[in-house]
């Protein structure tokens, strides 16, 4: 079987994965002594807009409810979260950020961009627009249950229509000093 997909596109995506894979790194050690993982990071910067239930912050930030709930009990455990139990749904909890919880997202901002490159020949308003097309361009399928940054369309529930429009998670956007 031959692919049809442009080499220059299959050199892009490897690049992609790259770059993530590199990104990715650098935030685990610049968050480390803040004693968080990115994954704790997008859970609190998804409660950034106000309280939610568990499934709609797993939905907010395209997780699983499941492997959520693991991460949910390490940032109660740090004072970072509280959960209640909802009254008009027993199962559900609401999910709000803690004061120290806000300290933390603010902290895990300035660590994140202390950890990127710091290189004025990028254009980072450039590259942030052609991954957005990117990211808009990739097929919302669920063959794995997963879909990370899904496009506005294909997401359901209160926060379709918010500051996430873009398709494109709060932290993505540019920042408004």
């Amino acid at each position: 079987m031959t692919s049809n997909l442009d080499p220059d596109a299959r050199s892009s995506y490897r690049l992609i994965t790259l770059a993530a894979r590199m990104i990715q790194r650098r935030q685990d050690d610049a968050l480390a002594h803040l004693g968080l993982t990115r994954a704790s990071v997008i859970a609190l910067e998804g409660l950034t807009g106000g309280p939610l239930n568990q499934e709609q912050l797993a939905e907010e930030i395209r997780v699983q409810s499941q492997t959520l709930g693991r991460v949910l009990t390490r940032l109660e455990a740090a004072g970072l979260i509280t959960r209640t139990r909802q009254a008009s749904d027993r199962r559900q909890f609401k999910v709000e950020l803690t004061t120290s919880g806000t300290a933390a997202v603010e902290a895990a901002r300035q660590a994140e961009v202390n950890a990127y490159p710091h290189d004025s020949d990028i254009s980072w308003k450039a590259l942030r627009e052609e991954l957005t097309k990117f990211v808009h361009a990739v097929p919302p399928g669920r063959e794995t249950g997963v879909v990370p940054f899904a496009p506005p369309e294909h997401r359901t529930g209160h926060r379709a229509q918010s500051s996430r429009a873009s398709g494109m998670r709060a932290w993505d956007q540019p920042r408004q000093n």
